[in-house]
């Protein structure tokens, strides 16, 4: 496949951006792909070393720093409470200390997942008509233990005004299912 850029080298780079719930993709040679997007690398792609703390440390710098509506605590003051890593070091090395890294992390790690995908969590993508095991499991239960399963839910988030309301309905259905027995 041919850059969509220039139409003369072959396309090795998928370059999806999302601006305002808009999302469009090229397929980029390396050349364009370094000129043209906002991702930019201070190495070519070309004939280069490539890790991920090129990576992070592209994508960091590029957007949380940006962000002057919400200002964020000085980068080089980030450091983990357990493995005293700094956030400077995760960004050279491309990975974490230790697992406290992520809560340490957060506020940076949550606002560049949301300038990337426009979401801080990943939910995937799944195929038109997938069902998941749990939803196939669901589908055949009785109205009774689907509310069931709810009312242990509204229990178990303490909110007992619902696992009460819930209570009442399940006793109410089996009082109508004993009768049309």
């Amino acid at each position: 496949m041919l850059c969509d850029k220039c139409r003369k080298r072959d396309a090795k780079v998928l370059y999806t951006e999302i601006i305002n719930g808009v999302k469009k993709e090229q397929h980029l040679c390396e050349e364009c792909a370094a000129n043209y997007t906002t991702f930019q690398m201070e190495k070519p792609f070309l004939n280069s070393e490539f890790s991920l703390g090129d990576l992070l440390s592209t994508l960091f710098d590029n957007h949380p720093a940006s962000d002057t509506k919400n200002p964020v605590p000085n980068i080089p003051d980030l450091v983990c409470s357990k493995c005293k890593m700094t956030y400077e070091e995760f960004l050279q090395k491309g990975r974490f200390g230790c697992a406290e890294c992520y809560r340490s992390f957060n506020s940076q790690l949550g606002r560049m997942l949301k300038g990337i995908q426009g979401a801080e969590v990943h939910t995937g993508k799944r195929p038109k008509g997938y069902v998941t095991s749990t939803d196939r499991i669901l589908k055949d239960l009785s109205e009774t233990e689907k509310l069931s399963l709810k009312l242990q839910e509204a229990i178990e988030k303490e909110e007992f005004e619902e696992a009460a309301r819930l209570r009442d309905l399940i006793k109410q259905l089996k009082k109508e299912e004993i009768g049309n027995a």
